[in-house]
């Protein structure tokens, strides 16, 4: 792009800055203006400003009570800004008010240690005995609270927890045969070793150990923050929620499925196979959802440049069910005409 082009596009986005700051004064609280004006802030690299909006449009989320997409927002701030101090604090706050004690202690130990670089001890203080308080096995708060000056009476909030109680069993899964469900074509499909896979390696002990440490597994609440995620950009984020739910047992179609959908928009190939592959196995599916695991496949070996493969699965889906999505343009793409 040259000086000329580069000079437009700031012209123009300056343009609708400041069209967004007019609407703004009028809806202050518009989630949809917001969004807009963090994203343009984003894009012409304005960090600070950025945060900031996204900060307000956390607070705004949280204050309707939709908490998933409030902690999704605050942490884009952070990502965003890493030295937006008012956002690790509302995400602490948010994360108490959830339950997620262990993770809002890990909020006020990165502010106490931004405070501390500014000088405040005594704010850096109070806010390590907060990380304290709410999770005393948290090593980081430990250490550096263990040279607070404190009396008998708040020493205890540093012993270590009882062991917390056992780790809730994984629903074992009886897998029927993809193949037999939507046609001998599917044979073609390259997921050779997927099925072991599928018991072994989805890393669902090393799941529930987060899941233990977030101290919360609440199946519902974590597949939302990973739909939250993923609507503001956070993908790795969103595969590590989608990923606890689906250790847990609970929402396992769709928590696969939005693990297929999300690895393949990282371009990670293989992972999106192997979770769409393990969703295709799964009992009690309707003819409807195991056309649309089919759907997602073709489209992840598309995204792979495998238009073959691809164009066979699309195929076999418009044999079983011609009006689905948009499955007749895209053959024509594959096939050639388009």
């Amino acid at each position: 792009m040259g000086f000329l082009d580069n000079l437009f596009a700031k012209n123009k986005l300056g343009k609708e800055i400041k069209d967004c700051e007019a609407q703004l004064d009028q809806r202050p609280t518009d989630p949809v203006l917001l969004k807009k004006m963090g994203d343009l802030y984003s894009k012409i690299n304005d960090t600070e400003k950025a945060a900031d909006v996204y900060l307000r449009l956390g607070n705004v989320y949280a204050q309707k009570g939709f908490y998933p997409k409030a902690i999704a927002l605050l942490k884009q701030a952070q990502k965003t800004d890493p030295g937006n101090e008012d956002s690790y604090l509302k995400l602490a706050e948010l994360y108490v008010s959830q339950g997620f004690n262990r993770d809002a202690a890990g909020q006020y130990v990165k502010l106490s240690e931004m405070i501390e670089k500014e000088g405040d001890s005594e704010g850096a203080t109070r806010y390590m005995q907060k990380a304290a308080e709410l999770d005393s096995t948290h090593k980081q708060a430990k250490q550096q609270a263990a040279s607070f000056d404190l009396p008998q009476s708040e020493k205890a909030m540093f012993e270590k927890l009882p062991p917390s109680s056992a780790k809730p069993a994984a629903r074992k899964q009886d897998f029927f045969n993809l193949n037999e469900a939507l046609g001998d074509e599917i044979d073609e499909l390259k997921l050779d070793g997927l099925e072991e896979q599928s018991i072994d390696e989805t890393g669902v002990d090393a799941v529930f150990k987060a899941l233990e440490e977030t101290g919360s597994g609440d199946p519902l609440f974590l597949y939302n923050m990973g739909l939250a995620y993923r609507e503001t950009g956070l993908l790795d984020d969103a595969i590590e929620n989608f990923s606890k739910v689906a250790a847990s047992g609970q929402k396992l179609f769709d928590a696969l499925m939005m693990l297929g959908i999300t690895h393949r928009d990282l371009n990670q190939y293989n992972e999106s196979l192997q979770a769409l592959s393990q969703a295709a196995l799964l009992e009690d599916i309707s003819a409807d959802m195991k056309t649309g695991i089919v759907y997602e496949i073709a489209q992840t070996y598309k995204a792979m440049g495998d238009s073959e493969q691809a164009l066979r699965l699309f195929r076999e889906i418009q044999r079983e069910n011609r009006d689905f999505k948009d499955v007749d343009l895209e053959i024509v793409k594959l096939a050639g005409g388009g």
